[in-house]
């Protein structure tokens, strides 16, 4: 067994120093402390893990830490438990396995990697509603989807690129009525407008 001396034994230390050192080493660490609260920090590497080799080392690194086995012991885990999906739903059946202090900050920091304006949101002390745990990068960089803002309105009769069987989500605020196609609103997801003097948001 490799010797993993070097390595801080504390653990938001141990989570910090993945910006540091090779993520192997550190995952194994974090996998032969048998400590759960690495749950978390390792499931968001295995979301970026393409690779096969990876994803098994990955998962056989969680895997351990979640059946508590023990670094001399040879570990064998069920296949499903390569899927990134398989450990978000476990993890969600398992409210009592929580990050090490600091998550949310270090948490940031990996996300500014895809897109700085990512950290932004993740902050140590931010106020959430729910598990830090359960946030994901969608795939989009900040504002990668533009929303719609006071866009251009047309008259039914004038909206001739509407075929019989589109949808449209449709606003009426008193008295007045907007429908908004959504065959429109699935690239922006999201139309700011006013209606009678009235703001809202639509979102799709």
């Amino acid at each position: 067994m490799s010797d993993l001396s070097d390595l801080p034994d504390d653990p938001t230390e141990l989570m910090m120093a993945t910006f540091d050192h090779i993520l192997e080493r550190v995952s194994r660490k974090m996998a032969y402390s048998l400590d759960q609260s690495y749950i978390p920090v390792l499931l968001e590497f295995l979301r970026f893990q393409t690779m096969p080799e990876p994803i098994i080392t990955m998962s056989s690194f969680l895997s351990r830490l979640k059946d508590g086995v023990p670094s001399e012991t040879l570990m064998i885990f069920d296949q499903d438990q390569n899927q990134w999906s398989w450990w978000i739903e476990w993890l969600g059946n398992n409210p009592h396995v929580s990050p090490p202090a600091g998550f949310a900050g270090w948490k940031g920091q990996l996300y500014s990697l895809l897109d700085p304006g990512l950290g932004d949101f993740l902050y140590d002390s931010v106020k959430t509603d729910i598990r830090l745990e359960e946030i994901v990068w969608g795939g989009v960089q900040k504002d990668g989807i533009p929303d719609l803002i006071d866009p251009p309105v047309v008259s039914a009769d004038q909206a001739n690129y509407m075929l019989p069987g589109d949808r449209a989500s449709g606003v009426s605020i008193n008295g007045q009525h907007r429908a908004y196609p959504l065959r429109i609103m699935n690239l922006h997801e999201m139309a700011n407008d006013v209606i009678a003097g009235v703001p809202f948001a639509l979102a799709y």
